[in-house]
């Protein structure tokens, strides 16, 4: 007999697998910071130090650094039942910490809404869907 596809797809949706998927979102994060100045925390340490000054690349491998440790924090607790659940909810915390600021900062306050076009529009929404989606999973996982 065939599993129900549902059921199949239902695992995907668990918050183990959440847990592991945000993880490895936060480690590939710190590792582009790290190898290539590049993606989220890159473009967040760039406007932080626009906006409050500072040298953008201690912030970026600050930022690389706090998103590595988090996404290994997470990726430990869901191989180690050893583990203590106050580490798993120190990184959440951080975790969650740092995506509403990247939302704030990069969907909202940095975004000239005057001077968007058409596509542009559908861009930004783009943008803030998916990255509402991520909080909604931490959020999620908090739980």
């Amino acid at each position: 007999m065939a599993k129900d596809p549902k059921a199949t797809l239902g695992v995907l949706a668990s918050t183990k697998i959440q847990q592991l998927l945000i993880a490895l979102l936060f480690i590939s994060m710190g590792m582009m910071g790290f190898a290539s100045a590049s993606g989220a925390g890159s473009q967040l340490s760039r406007e932080l130090s626009n906006m409050f000054g500072g040298d953008r690349e201690l912030l970026l491998y600050i930022l690389s650094a706090l998103e590595l440790l988090c996404g290994i924090f997470l990726v430990v607790q869901f191989f180690m039942k050893g583990v203590a659940d106050k580490f798993g909810k120190l990184a959440l915390t951080i975790i969650l910490v740092f995506w509403l600021a990247l939302i704030v900062i990069l969907d909202i306050l940095t975004i000239d809404f005057g001077g968007f076009r058409g596509s542009d529009w559908f861009s930004w929404i783009e943008q803030v869907v998916l990255h509402l989606i991520v909080l909604a999973s931490i959020v999620q996982l908090q739980k």
